[in-house]
């Protein structure tokens, strides 16, 4: 018996933070109800954020204070 616990603890976990993810992401998604309009200029404002580089060629890359150069 003591194996059905101890199958049952990792299962019952599972089973809550599934169902706890699901409620939040419900709750998310009717704050924001988009048309089809809206969702694709999220999603071009998405793929356009997506193609800016980190950082810029120009900047020089200045290792950060404290840091121990090898040389």
């Amino acid at each position: 018996m003591a194996w059905a616990m101890w199958l049952a603890v990792p299962i019952g976990t599972t089973i809550l933070a599934a169902l706890w993810s699901w409620w939040r992401g419900r709750r998310a998604l009717a704050a924001q109800r988009l048309d089809t309009a809206g969702a694709m200029r999220a999603h071009q404002a998405y793929l356009d954020a997506l193609t800016i580089p980190a950082r810029s060629s120009a900047r020089p890359v200045t290792p950060p204070s404290g840091h121990i150069s090898a040389g």
